[in-house]
């Protein structure tokens, strides 16, 4: 049986999508950008494992979200635009620079903003909660109006995160849309990666832009840097494979086009995570159209991403 419990973190809002029989969990941060912040799983040794680094407090939420951006849902664009300006049908829009060093927009701005959580339900084989967030166009540089859905699921098997988009405004918009989970590891180097195909991009570690990845065939990723976009190949859903020696999970995306057609992976510093991040565009693709998704009024899209347990059948 599977329930939906809320609680807090901090002064912050959160809710839980619990299976009672196994202690399993995915944890919401529904007051603070509808992120995905928990992850609860069964390993190997047949423990209880968060495998998202997520928040843990109140206080890691004020202080370090803008560095971090864990977990968040990025909206209206994942990544940055470069100096925060682009132009959109012979307009030029100028947003806030929020990466000060590097004179961007980084993650645009609903990464901290509360969501509605309008509803929720459980059963005995899954729950899931449905969090709307509507945007008036009243930010600095992005004048458009929309509506932004999130359903989380959660099931034996794992997680599933839906997206639905609508452009409520009376004109064209410019959308993306992206999330940021890191995976949580004790160390990164030890970690086992595949990817299905894709093309790296971009590359903020001047790792080479080709065709092949180097991780088609399973492999250790050591100490090699990561903060590179993938443009993926075909159509068919995307996934990428982690594993050490006591967890092996799936993150699987949609990967159509005006779907999640691209990820970028993540390395931090600190080499105990790993972000892998489902988005539908290239970075800067304001201005470079590398997957920029045009709505036209009242105009829908969806989009999914999910992780699995790949140990529940071993």
């Amino acid at each position: 049986m599977f329930k939906v419990v809320k609680h807090k973190i901090g002064k912050f809002d959160a809710v839980r999508l619990i299976n009672d029989h196994t202690g399993e969990y995915l944890e919401v941060l529904t007051e603070f950008g509808a992120g995905l912040n928990d992850l609860v799983i069964k390993n190997a040794n047949d423990q209880l494992v968060s495998v998202i680094d997520g928040y843990r407090s109140g206080k890691e939420i004020i202080n370090d979200h803008h560095s971090a951006f864990k977990g968040s849902k990025l909206s209206p664009f994942p990544n940055r635009v470069t100096e925060g300006r682009y132009v959109f049908e012979g307009t030029t829009y100028q947003l806030p620079i929020n990466e000060v060093d590097a004179n961007n927009n980084l993650h645009a701005f609903l990464h901290c903003r509360p969501f509605e959580l309008v509803e929720e339900s459980a059963g005995e084989y899954e729950s899931s909660v449905r969090l709307v967030y509507k945007y008036k166009g009243t930010d600095q540089g992005y004048p458009f109006s929309y509506c932004l859905t999130l359903i989380y699921k959660f099931r034996e098997d794992g997680a599933e995160m839906q997206t639905a988009i609508t452009n409520t405004s009376a004109s064209n918009i410019p959308i993306g849309d992206g999330w940021h989970p890191y995976f949580r590891f004790d160390n990164v180097n030890a970690v086992k990666m595949q990817m299905s195909g894709a093309e790296r991009i971009t590359s903020n570690f001047d790792n080479e832009l080709l065709a092949r990845h180097g991780f088609e065939e399973e492999r250790t990723i050591e100490e090699l840097q990561l903060d590179d976009c993938f443009e993926i190949n075909g159509s068919d859903q995307f996934s990428v494979k982690l594993k050490d020696s006591t967890n092996e999970i799936e993150v699987w995306q949609e990967s159509e086009d005006k779907k999640y057609k691209y990820v970028q992976i993540f390395t931090p510093p600190g080499r105990n995570s790993i972000a892998v991040e489902p988005v539908t565009c290239a970075p800067n693709a304001f201005n470079t159209g590398q997957g920029l998704i045009r709505l036209k009024p009242n105009e829908k899209v969806s989009m999914s991403f999910g992780i699995r347990n790949l140990l529940l059948n071993k």
